[in-house]
């Protein structure tokens, strides 16, 4: 059965772990014949290249053209905005971050079903308040990631390094020299972005990545170090693979320091046969095609539910997140920790406002006696 679902995300302006699968979502439902709305707050060259691929891509749910069957949701206030405008519409959300402040579970009666792309993010859903929680992991689009062609070397020779953390090039770099391997550097950390970094992946032998990249990598042919600025797995095998997918080769699995001596264990480690085996294993579980079907099953359980909450219900809901997460005098409110996640962002407006509070409230009483009354453990608790 054919609907129109509306996917919200924060932004989609660039090329994020988030815009990525939402801009592969989209396409994946519009080439199935579904009607496809996609929303964000923010929107910026990727949104200019969705639409002019045929998309609609709104920065307001008012705009667009007409309501929605179901919302497929990402990132807290983006999702309540879109439940908010279409009241009685059917709602799945999905956790892509097991702690930053705008993936928190939306507090909305409307959401019927709740996912999350590993179990760190699971674990998060069930303890904000998910009755249950289901993984849908990060998927792989194999039509877009060309494979290697020739087979790999009996010693790696050529590696891409894909960071989003300048901390980590330094001992990368180090590592590589010694082993007499030639590195690239892509990635927000480096001055070297790529619109279609897998192209990179395809051509060499070793990668250094983590989560989604990693996974990319691996599908493309390559052998695998899972690291990143959070820290270093290893070498991925086809055992390590099967451990690690669940955890979606992320915070989880880094567990040692990046460092010249465990990443030249970790190239070490290389084996031609192993990384072919961890290719295909990734290629297996997380093709594209293997997650939308799943999405389409969890779409159309949304559309047959036959309790809907009350429009008191949704209201009140609403109500309640207006007044915690829009910007105002609360010194714990959510919108306050997701001000400093986005204070680094040139011009961020919000930002700016919360530096405005900030300074306001200084030397007020009420920030005194927060600050020197109540303890760290307990404010960052209610947080």
């Amino acid at each position: 059965m054919m609907h129109s679902v509306m996917i919200t995300n924060i932004l989609i302006s660039g090329r994020s772990g988030t815009e990525v699968v939402t801009e592969q979502l989209a396409d994946a439902l519009r080439d199935r014949g579904h009607e496809v709305f996609l929303f964000a707050p923010h929107l910026g060259a990727l949104a200019a290249q969705m639409r002019a691929r045929g998309h609609i891509v709104v920065d307001r749910p008012g705009d667009l053209p007409r309501r929605p069957d179901l919302i497929h949701a990402h990132h807290t206030a983006p999702a309540m905005a879109a439940l908010a405008s279409f009241p009685g519409v059917p709602a799945l959300y999905v956790c892509h971050d097991a702690t930053a402040p705008f993936d928190a579970l939306p507090p909305h009666p409307g959401i019927h079903r709740v996912l999350a792309v590993d179990e760190r993010c699971r674990a998060r859903m069930l303890a904000e308040g998910a009755g249950a929680v289901t993984l849908l992991p990060n998927a792989v689009d194999l039509a877009r990631i060309p494979r290697r062609q020739a087979p790999l070397p009996a010693r790696p020779r050529r590696a891409v390094v894909a960071t989003k953390h300048a901390g980590i090039l330094a001992a990368v770099r180090a590592a590589c020299a010694s082993a007499g391997i030639a590195l690239v550097e892509i990635g927000r950390g480096t001055s070297h972005t790529l619109d279609h970094p897998e192209v990179a992946f395809a051509g060499a032998d070793l990668v250094f990545a983590s989560a989604r990249t990693a996974l990319e990598a691996a599908a493309a042919g390559a052998g695998v170090v899972v690291c990143d600025g959070r820290g270093l797995a290893g070498f991925l095998t086809h055992a390590r693979a099967e451990a690690w997918l669940p955890w979606n080769l992320g915070a989880q699995v880094l567990v040692h320091p990046v460092e010249s001596g465990p990443l030249a264990e970790a190239i070490a480690a290389w084996s031609p046969s192993e990384a072919a085996a961890a290719s295909a294993l990734v290629r297996e579980k997380r093709d594209l095609g293997r997650i939308i079907a799943d999405v389409e099953t969890l779409h159309a359980g949304l559309l047959t539910d036959t309790v809907r909450p009350s429009p008191e219900r949704e209201a009140a809901a609403v109500g309640a997140f207006i007044a915690r997460w829009v910007p105002g005098a609360d010194p714990v409110g959510p919108w306050y920790d997701i001000a400093e996640a986005f204070a680094h962002l040139p011009g961020n407006r919000l930002a700016a406002q919360l530096n405005r509070i900030k300074q306001n409230l200084r030397n007020t009483p009420l920030r005194l006696a927060w600050r020197t009354l109540v303890p760290e453990a307990v404010r960052r608790a209610l947080r």
